[in-house]
């Protein structure tokens, strides 16, 4: 919510929550339906409940490219903390630096979570698509995303989900998709926190390439550590005070340190 409000506050966009499905292919086809049978908007930006942290202005630039570009996506990973990847899925070894430069970068599926599609995509699928549940009214819908078979070449025949399967109903009509690298956004889910998390080393926000080759990826950055104060662990400007303390000996320590002092003063006599 607190990422939404300058949204809320801006009367260029409309807010349509989709909820009340578990089959996530239906909400989204129900709310890309809404958006082009109700509305006379130009985007259809789908920020899905779980992406945080996104910035106004670079989502605004993001509807804008979609003007132009059609299909535009912010790239952010899935959530898991011992192997994890992007949700996008990128052309094969195409190196993709995200840093400052917006320019759009085509990508082979795109992940629907923070989305930007311009209204004619949807229009030019529709076409060639029943219209779903009509008997249900404004829940109707077309199934824009919904999941495929896929001959994928060296893997056989795949199941694409559901956002990987509209963007490739959107290729077999002349559309591409593409990810804004300047765009960053958080992706929220809950894991089993251990306590060996306490010695995680984490990095700062910073230029970082990503490469796919098949299934496995390359991630290469600077490498540019978090610290105990940026990460509220340490109070700021007192990291070394507090580091000071550990270094000092234990009161066991202490008390075994004087027995070995007592022991070596009886041994000398």
């Amino acid at each position: 919510m607190k990422s939404l409000v300058p949204f809320l506050r801006d009367i260029n966009y409309g807010y349509f929550p989709q909820v009340g499905d578990a089959l996530i292919e239906r909400s989204r086809g129900m709310s890309a339906t809404n958006f082009i049978l109700n509305t006379k908007g130009d985007v259809h930006l789908s920020l899905d409940s779980d992406i945080v942290d996104f910035q106004k202005g670079a989502i605004d630039q993001m509807c804008e490219q979609a003007m132009t570009h059609d299909i535009v996506g912010a790239v952010y990973i899935c959530r898991a903390t011992a192997r994890t990847f992007p949700a996008t899925f990128f052309e094969e070894g195409v190196e993709v630096e995200f840093a400052r430069d917006p320019t759009p970068v085509p990508v082979k599926w795109i992940a629907t979570g923070c989305l930007a599609v311009h209204r004619r995509v949807f229009e030019k699928m529709a076409e060639t698509m029943p219209l779903l549940h009509e008997s249900d009214g404004p829940r109707a819908f077309y199934p824009f995303y919904q999941s495929m078979i896929y001959d994928d070449p060296g893997h056989g025949k795949i199941l694409l989900s559901e956002d990987f399967a509209f963007t490739e109903r959107a290729k077999a009509l002349g559309f591409t998709a593409y990810i804004n690298p300047a765009v960053r956004v958080g992706h929220m889910g809950a894991y089993v926190h251990r306590l060996e998390d306490m010695a995680a080393t984490i990095l700062q926000p910073q230029p970082i390439t990503i490469e796919r080759s098949g299934r496995f990826w390359r991630v290469k950055c600077e490498g540019i550590m978090e610290t105990e104060e940026s990460m509220g662990r340490v109070p700021e400007g007192q990291g070394e005070e507090i580091r000071k303390r550990f270094e000092q000996p234990t009161r066991a320590e202490r008390r075994r340190n004087q027995r070995k002092e007592k022991k070596a003063s009886v041994s000398v006599t």
